[in-house]
């Protein structure tokens, strides 16, 4: 009776085992599925901010480009701007003298 007894127990403890192994397998499983979804959505976010980061850089190269180029004009706009003054102050002092020589010969005559 005791061994009976004892038989019943240690089939007892064999099947807590057993469904304690399943459980423990079930969890494992559920895990590794979960680890491997989270590594697609880490490598699905490493890809767009990859993207994102590259369209970036494209908006600032193209932004720096415009702004050198804005830079360029401005710069010729500049030096076109500082000749037309010293041409006209040159045509100032020209028409000036023109004057004062139109002036001389009105007060000879």
């Amino acid at each position: 009776a005791l061994k009976a007894e004892m038989e019943r127990h240690i089939d007892g403890l064999k099947t807590e085992l057993d469904a304690s192994h399943a459980k423990s397998i079930d969890l494992e499983s559920s895990l590794v599925a979960e680890r491997e979804a989270s590594a697609a959505k880490y490598s699905e976010l490493e890809a767009e901010k990859t993207s994102v980061e590259a369209k970036l850089q494209d908006r600032i190269e193209s932004h720096n480009a415009e702004v050198e180029s804005i830079r360029e004009n401005l710069t010729h706009m500049q030096t076109k701007l500082t000749d037309a003054e010293s041409q006209s102050a040159a045509l100032k002092a020209e028409m000036e003298r023109h004057i004062d020589g139109l002036k001389t010969e009105l007060d000879a005559s």
